[in-house]
């Protein structure tokens, strides 16, 4: 059996990992000029969709560090609040660098006679693939390529009007496994731990106008409202606008459309990864499945992938979005009172905070 795997990314490279080792021959197209490297770009993992991953990748949790707090701080001109998300001594989730795991998922590539990259030089080669019938699967892994734009029904779209800035600062070694999410009145701003030298910080400022900001200015913010750390450097600072897309159809033809083409969120939760690792656990356990009921491995399988995920990447996408309206509408409309009220009954209630993390973990309504 072949599959065809579109992009040299994260979500290609998990999948050719696993295929390979189901028996199926992996090619890998991809295009030099596709942006696979983020340096500044970390990623959360729920304990829940790392425990999966270690079924294949049995030294990946070498790569991560373990958050087991989650503190909300809300500061903005009508309220100063905070609520904190723990449970006993549980891991919550782990965080790792983009291209450390990126580099990890390469190293992993085993089976090299199974899996081949061909390059895509021009838009016809990825058109063309809608004629070919060598292989069982298709899987586009890719957002913005020329089959996305061109097949990818959207069915609803999101723009955020933010952009998202991601730098890593260095400091001085401390404990260092509790995140912090801050609701400003710029935008949310997260500093998620990386080691004890080093957190990430994500930072989606509320765009008004066209209005510009420079990376001196995002780092006086990220200054300003740091909780903690005493800042040696930081790094470069990169960016990219926030959009939500969900589209109406998962497949075209031959083609299934895979990971953030068919889910692009807020980041405010870092649930994006999380969301594409489900995705790919539905697709191993159809897959797995039919293999052992002898069917046929093709692409009538994308109707049952599409059937199970979308109406829950939907609702989890859409619930995301929920939480950063509220607390869009908090900052903006909520008198103080009824919102300390709100955020005193959140932080008072354990079971919606056990109800919360489980959510946030699992990924179950």
């Amino acid at each position: 059996m072949k599959v065809c795997l579109i992009g040299n990314n994260l979500t290609s490279l998990i999948l050719a990992n696993i295929l390979s080792k189901k028996n199926f021959y992996i090619d890998i197209y991809y295009s030099k000029l596709s942006k696979t490297n983020y340096k500044t770009r970390s990623l959360g993992i729920t304990e829940y969709n790392l425990n999966y991953l270690k079924n294949y990748f049995k030294n990946i949790s070498k790569k991560t560090h373990f958050i087991n707090q989650i503190e909300v701080l809300i500061k903005n001109n009508k309220i100063n609040k905070e609520i904190l998300f723990n449970k006993n001594s549980t891991i919550l989730f782990n965080m790792v660098k983009y291209e450390e795991l990126l580099s990890f998922f390469k190293s992993n590539l085993n089976f090299k006679k199974k899996i081949s990259f061909k390059i895509i030089k021009k838009n016809y080669d990825l058109i063309n693939l809608l004629n070919v019938k060598k292989y069982n699967l298709i899987i586009n892994c890719e957002s913005f390529n020329i089959l996305t734009k061109k097949f990818l029904k959207k069915g609803i779209t999101k723009n955020y009007f933010n952009r998202a800035f991601t730098t890593i600062i260095t400091h001085k070694e401390q404990e260092n496994h509790k995140a912090v999410q801050i609701f400003t009145k710029y935008g949310p701003i997260a500093f998620l731990p990386l080691n004890r030298k080093k957190t990430s910080v994500v930072f989606s400022y509320e765009i008004i106008k066209n209005q510009k900001i420079s990376d001196e200015e995002v780092y006086e913010i990220i200054t300003k409202f740091n909780p903690k750390y005493k800042i040696l450097k930081h790094e470069k600072i990169e960016s990219f606008d926030l959009m939500m897309r969900l589209p109406k159809m998962y497949y075209y033809k031959n083609i299934l459309f895979f990971g953030d083409s068919i889910h692009s969120i807020h980041p405010l939760a870092g649930q994006g990864f999380n969301m594409t690792i489900r995705d790919i656990i539905q697709l191993d356990n159809i897959i797995d499945k039919n293999m052992s009921l002898g069917l046929s491995i093709d692409k009538n399988i994308y109707k049952d992938f599409e059937k199970l995920s979308k109406s829950y990447n939907s609702t989890y996408s859409l619930g995301i979005d929920l939480i950063y309206e509220f607390f869009r509408f908090n900052k903006n409309f909520l008198p103080k009172g009824l919102s300390e009220k709100i955020f005193t009954f959140i932080n008072n209630n354990s079971k919606i905070k056990d109800l919360s993390i489980n959510i946030a973990n699992k990924g179950i309504f």
